[in-house]
């Protein structure tokens, strides 16, 4: 047995294919895998990046991005990576990233290994710099983390849409732009063509990899590649509801598992009425579809591992069970889909060749195409009226037709690096590269009455994922209420307002679930509570982990964080930027000198500058950033460009321009330049930095305007553009995350403190 061979087995309880052993003697790379579903995708891509961060961490991606288009998918992949990173014995964290539940603590921790696995809408977003459901704020973070040091996994690419395109354009730009240490990417499907990842800025397809011929070799995974399934073409009548329930109580039988997959929600909950009426207690009857809340979904993964009853059981699905749900069925009956998505869900029946004969059917439900266009159905519809077998070996190689309808380009990834709002306080919308309009969706929770407090926020297990356009119409008619972190209350959504990704509570009389049969907007029946787990509001404005009750002062905290920023640079070995960043981490809080500031920590006037007090206040000046005024002082001072932005840009809220908000209190002198709580003007004091003492100065507020100084000096806007387009757009948006992180680990673990508060 090999090294690989006895780490895999370690692993996984068995031994590897031999395409998942040549994977993993490969160095990362971007690569696409083409594997008939069943035959290990999973295992091999995650088994690989551990063997490789166990013998050669240096030159493997501190982080793997594991990329899903459905939740369901992210659930099983969590749960299988968590069982294999344990058995691997390395330190190795696996972390979630999807609506309603979303794992933060991996950004406070660049240097150590792990595994995010998320939906595209949360993975994409965050690499787009404008992450659904969290404070804008931490959206550099997320974006600097996830371009920098991964290697990212998308998986059933064919089913991403627009969100294929723009994994690909972003693998484009990375190289481009450049990365701190590699960051590519693998795209995975048992139905996908080289073509499909060409794109305007990346028209060679990556380097193509699958079964070898030695797999074939192989008994166990022969059997799956060989499994006999006749394939048949289903009655007329299966097009309704009705029809196709009468089917499937005739034909199935007794100790075994049917399926049947349909294309829509509403088509799904049909014929589970239908069927429930038809069979009664003959036969359990159970309705997957995307639309039910985790609570419900839970049990789904105890369902597929559970001994099918003497009796039998059928499974009313839909795409859910399409790609990497390992369930199989000896009768499988389908709508018809594109090609790639009936490969899929053949799969689904004698998965594993355990049995001697299974049988699949498929509807042809055109000329009604939703979701799919009418001519991805006849192309199908051409290939299985051919065919008699859907064997893997006997299925035709056929990707599918694609072409992203919006395409990422560089200038649309350049202005997303800013995160102002614009004059009017909305955003570029990065939706249109996620996912097709038909795929946004929003997060539903139900309660007894409206929420008051921010710890009304839902938990994960409520939360059921919904179409914007269904939950647009129920709003013209029922109430609901959303998050709004700025003022940190909650607001009656609208249909206007509404944005993937957020989450809502509606009130449980209003209706429009069902435990057994899922999201149903039209239904009026009152929906029964979710069993509550851990808040996920979207988020709120600040670093939580800054924020702790305890008194500490001004020097102390600078030196601890520069502490922290030194052992984050020796783990990673970065040797670029070191000075700045170790100046950043130095004078961060400068600004804190400030005596708007200290009059907040410190109200009985200490002597001894405070960065920490155990009591929140609230500044005297509104919307006072203690960031702003450490960043020009730097600037007075004469430090690099960097280290000034490094400074203002880790709390997020002062980045690419300086701008005073609406509703500031303005100085007293009429004319007098202001932003964000600074006036032109103010003094900081002497103070002490660490082991440094930093002279008296007044602050000049001149770099916010536009164009050069009296004395010839660029403003701030021009230094930071010209520092974003020298350093690239990923490689400083990841200096931002080492800042922050140094300065949210500092804060959550100090080591000198004056005091704790005991309550």
């Amino acid at each position: 047995m090999t090294p690989f061979e006895d780490f895999f087995c370690r692993l996984t309880g068995h031994l590897p294919h031999p395409y998942q052993a040549t994977l993993a003697e490969l160095p990362v790379g971007d690569r696409l895998i083409r594997v008939p579903t069943g035959c290990g995708k999973t295992a091999a891509v995650i088994g690989a990046w551990l063997w490789r961060r166990h013998i050669d961490p240096q030159r493997t991606p501190t982080r793997l991005v594991y990329c899903l288009p459905m939740r369901v998918l992210v659930e099983q992949t969590r749960d299988l990576a968590r069982d294999w990173a344990r058995n691997s014995e390395t330190v190795t964290r696996v972390y979630t990233l999807m609506g309603g539940e979303i794992d933060e603590d991996w950004e406070f921790d660049p240097e150590k290994p792990a595994i995010l696995v998320g939906t595209q809408d949360m993975l994409l977003s965050r690499a787009l710099n404008r992450g659904y459901a969290m404070s804008r704020y931490r959206w550099p973070v997320h974006f600097g983390l996830l371009n920098n040091d991964c290697l990212w996994v998308c998986d059933e690419v064919q089913l991403m849409g627009d969100g294929l395109g723009t994994s690909a354009q972003l693998a484009a730009f990375r190289e481009r732009f450049g990365t701190f240490r590699n960051c590519q990417t693998i795209w995975m499907s048992a139905t996908i063509n080289p073509t499909m990842l060409r794109t305007v800025d990346m028209p060679g397809a990556p380097a193509d990899f699958g079964l070898r011929e030695e797999d074939f070799e192989r008994e166990d995974l022969n059997r799956r590649l060989t499994a006999p399934k006749v394939l048949q073409k289903a009655p007329d009548d299966c097009n309704t509801a009705q029809g196709l329930a009468r089917f499937l109580a005739e034909r199935h039988g007794p100790g075994t598992q049917t399926i049947a997959v349909v294309n829509t929600v509403a088509r799904a909950r049909d014929v589970f009425d239908q069927l429930c009426k038809l069979v009664g207690n003959e036969a359990p009857c159970h309705l997957l579809h995307s639309r039910f809340r985790p609570s419900e979904k839970q049990l789904w993964a105890e369902l597929f591992k559970s001994k099918i009853p003497s009796e039998g059981r059928i499974l009313i699905a839909t795409q859910v069970i399409e790609a990497g749900v390992d369930i199989s069925s000896s009768l499988l009956i389908t709508d018809l889909a594109p090609w790639s998505s009936l490969a899929q869900r053949f799969g689904r029946c004698n998965r594993a060749g355990e049995c001697e004969t299974a049988h699949v059917f498929w509807i042809d439900t055109r000329p009604k195409v939703e979701p799919y266009e009418a001519d991805e159905l006849e192309r199908a519809a051409e290939i299985v009226r051919d065919l008699k077998s859907a064997s893997p070996c006997d299925l035709p190689e056929r990707a599918p037709d694609y072409e992203p309808t919006h395409v990422l380009r560089k200038q649309d990834l350049v202005d997303l690096f800013d995160t102002t709002p614009d004059l009017s306080g909305y955003d570029l919308d990065v939706s249109r590269f996620i996912r097709s309009e038909q795929d946004r969706d929003v997060l539903l929770a139900w309660r007894a009455s409206e929420p008051i407090t921010k710890d009304d926020a839902p938990g994960r297990d409520e939360l059921c994922s919904a179409p914007i356009h269904e939950v647009k119409a129920f709003l013209l008619k029922k109430a609901a209420w959303t998050w709004y972190a700025l003022d940190g209350k909650w607001i009656p959504a609208s249909a206007e307002g509404l944005r993937p990704g957020m989450s809502l509570i509606l009130l449980a009389k209003d209706g429009g679930y069902d435990v057994k049969r899922g999201l149903d907007l039209k239904s009026a029946k009152a929906v029964a509570p979710a069993p509550l787990s851990g808040a996920c509001e979207e988020g709120n404005d600040d670093d939580p982990r800054t924020f702790l009750r305890y008194t500490q002062t001004l020097a102390v905290h600078s030196r601890e964080v520069r502490a922290l920023m030194q052992e984050l640079l020796d783990a990673l070995g970065l040797p670029e930027y070191r000075e700045e960043l170790l100046m950043a981490a130095l004078h961060h809080d400068w600004g804190k000198a400030h005596p708007i500031f200290q009059a907040t920590v410190s109200p009985d006037g200490r002597g001894t500058p405070l960065a920490k007090a155990e009591t929140q206040r609230k500044h005297a000046r509104k919307r006072f950033r203690h960031e702003l005024a450490s960043a020009l002082a730097l600037l007075q001072t004469r430090a690099p460009d960097l280290a000034a932005y490094l400074v203002a840009a880790h709390h997020g809220k002062v980045r690419l321009s300086i701008r005073a908000l609406p509703d500031e209190d303005k100085p007293e002198t009429a004319g007098a330049r202001f932003a964000r709580g600074i006036h032109d003007g103010d003094a900081l004091p002497e103070v002490q930095l660490g082991d440094a003492v930093k002279p008296a100065l007044a602050l000049n507020l001149e770099p916010m305007l536009l164009g050069q100084s009296a004395a010839g000096e660029p403003s701030w806007m021009e230094r930071m553009l010209a520092l974003r387009d020298e350093i690239g757009i990923f490689r400083l948006a990841y200096l931002e995350a080492l800042m922050v992180a140094a300065d949210c680990r500092a804060s959550a673990e100090p080591k000198e403190v004056l005091s704790w508060r005991t309550k």
